[in-house]
């Protein structure tokens, strides 16, 4: 996403949190600056070195932050002899308690406003990602590993709010911190201000090494991660097969290797994490030894700097390493964060090879669906998947799509549902080609039924009306009966109410099946597509199936592929396949006769014993 720079227009629609939380950010720097402050005359209050008269150096005689602190003093001292030593220190403490609860106050209000940016952003963030991987072309995902896409959807945003949005505190509050600490440095003693600088450059080069080489091993990691939930989700999703074969072990094993290579790299990259507060902090106070050994001598010799200010002033300096180390920090888990925004930015700059167009033509369905000299390859794959592919279904007719596996049947569905564009050539819809309508309403005229029905934990009703946010009760159970499914689902605890489990694995093939059917015609399309309805199911299933199926192609344009010849025998056309072309076409008497490839396939699946014999 540009680096940082679309991350942050998410982050400036929450203007008002943002503006507050840097306010009170600042604020609250500055309450702490004046909290450390207070050791001074606190100091001068328990270790007197002047006397309460005034006898020492007058407030007139000093310059700039010298004359403030010497006016201070002497209102200080004026107020001791006026009120005791004991009076005063009360005070003092009284003052630095109520510094102390209204800069924690403000620290509260600070987190309190980023609160909304943090889980804002990262629901903005989640809600673009979702949205990009439902308009991505199906294609896509036959490339990418579903564990990989769910790692990125949910570690890698993780990693991104608690890494980069997590630090705006930080990004927000240090800088102000550090930068009133220099100013007060500077008034107390800008030549050894001066002095102290000289060793940050040293400090922030080591540091921007180590972040440098963070940002490899973060990507790395994440990849490994994603690795090892598509091993997961892959285990997860086969495992009667692992169980039937007994491949556990071998499972075992692959997810072993993922697992140790996982631990492995994270062990190298906290290595370099976790060096890097030990080395801020390391250098901080080696520069605070530095700097008590030089401030010191200046003390002691007299040459300008009084006992209670430089300690103040080291007191004001400590202040800067958290603030300093939270920066540096910072620095890292950005540098981490990064390279999980890498792997989001590449799902959301994913190219659309099926965009929608700008200005969509109305899409009607009226005389004829068209293939016209369509050529198609799957991407990535050697062969083409379709090649010159011309086809004319009229309106009201059933085409049935015949031929080996990977013959090209499927690939003619997916093309009319628009999952794909073809390489070359036109698929049309009364003389509008697919790609110049919307997809929605290109999908609103066809129903689809696969051989796998995909249905969802959900309710009956739910999975029938999957696409209508007001379902309605009268057509559910119209299209119900259509299809055959309302014996069984009456049977059912709640009805149409009932949740049927994950993938719907609480009913049986056929009844996934017969729901299926019921769902592409919820929203009576005028044209269908059968893919496999069928092949999955037994004996008993097959004739529940197939007599919804004759039932609800009544009147309607019918896409049946099968591999079964048993069903297709009605169509009144029967297309067979061969290599992403027609083979040959036309009704099963005909193509009987003709004794070629259809006679073949029946011969071999031995459902016209006496055709083929003769």
């Amino acid at each position: 996403m540009k680096r940082f720079g679309d991350l942050f227009r998410l982050v400036l629609r929450y203007r008002l949190n943002l503006a507050g939380n840097i306010a009170f950010n600042a604020l609250g720097s500055v309450l702490s600056l004046f909290t450390f402050l207070a050791i001074v005359p606190f100091l001068r209050i328990l270790f007197r070195t002047e006397p309460a008269d005034g006898s020492g150096a007058s407030a007139g005689s000093a310059e700039g932050a010298e004359a403030l602190f010497a006016r201070l003093a002497t209102h200080l001292d004026t107020f001791v002899a006026e009120h005791g030593a004991e009076q005063a220190l009360l005070w003092m403490c009284g003052a630095i308690a109520v510094l102390a609860f209204v800069k924690n106050l403000v620290t509260y209000l600070s987190f309190y406003s980023l609160a909304t940016i943090r889980t804002g952003v990262a629901r903005d963030l989640r809600e673009q990602l979702f949205d990009r991987i439902l308009a991505l072309p199906v294609g896509y995902f036959t490339e990418q590993r579903k564990g990989d896409l769910i790692s990125r959807m949910t570690n890698d945003l993780m990693e991104v709010e608690f890494s980069v949005i997590g630090t705006l505190e930080v990004l927000f509050k240090a800088p102000i911190m550090i930068l009133l600490s220099l100013i007060t440095l500077f008034a107390i003693s800008w030549e050894l201000t001066l002095f102290a600088l000289v060793f940050m450059p040293v400090a922030g080069f080591i540091i921007s090494r180590i972040a440098t080489a963070l940002r490899g091993a973060a990507g790395r990691g994440k990849e490994r991660l994603g690795d090892l939930i598509s091993r997961l989700e892959e285990t997860l999703g086969a495992m009667v097969v692992v169980k039937a074969f007994n491949a556990a072990p071998r499972f075992r094993g692959r997810f072993a290797e993922h697992n140790e290579g996982y631990f492995r790299l994270m062990r190298k990259l906290y290595k370099r994490e976790y060096l890097s507060s030990p080395v801020s902090e390391f250098v901080s106070m080696t520069v605070i030894a530095i700097l008590l050994a030089v401030g010191g001598r200046i003390v002691l010799r007299g040459e300008g700097l009084e006992g209670e200010l430089f300690i103040g002033y080291l007191v004001v300096f400590s202040q800067i390493i958290p603030p300093a180390r939270s920066l540096s920090d910072a620095i890292f888990k950005v540098q981490k964060g990064a390279a999980s925004l890498d792997r989001l930015d590449e799902v959301l700059k994913a190219e659309n090879t099926v965009e929608e167009p700008a200005h969509p033509a109305p899409l009607a369905f009226e005389r004829e669906l068209r293939f016209d000299r369509v050529d198609f390859s799957y991407p990535g794959a050697a062969e083409t998947a379709l090649k010159g592919f011309g086809l004319t279904v009229a309106k009201g007719e059933t085409v049935a799509l015949v031929g080996a596996s990977g013959s090209g049947k499927t690939t003619v569905a997916r093309l009319l549902l628009r999952l794909y564009d073809p390489d070359a050539g036109t698929v049309s819809m009364d003389g509008t080609d697919l790609r110049h309508a919307a997809g929605a309403d290109l999908r609103r005229h066809i129903g689809f039924v696969t051989q796998d029905p995909l249905l969802f934990n959900d309710t009956v009703a739910a999975n029938i009306a999957l696409f209508d946010p007001t379902p309605d009760a009268a057509r559910i159970r119209e299209v119900a009966a259509i299809a055959h499914a309302t014996e069984f689902v009456e049977q059912l605890p709640d009805g149409f109410e009932t949740t049927i489990g994950d993938g719907g694995g609480r009913l049986s093939g056929g009844q996934r099946q017969r729901l299926a059917i019921a769902r592409a015609l919820y929203h009576n399309p005028p044209i269908l597509i059968l893919d496999e309805a069928t092949s999955a199911l037994d004996a008993e299933g097959e004739r529940l199936v197939q007599a919804a199926i004759e039932r609800v192609m009544e009147g309607r344009t019918a896409l049946v592929i099968a591999h079964r010849l048993s069903t297709v025998r009605r169509a009144d056309r029967i297309v067979v396949m061969e290599a992403g072309r027609i083979a040959e076409e036309g009704p099963h008497e005909v193509l009987m006769a003709a004794s070629g490839r259809y006679r073949d396939m029946v011969a071999l699946q031995h459902l016209d014993g006496g055709a083929a014999a003769g």
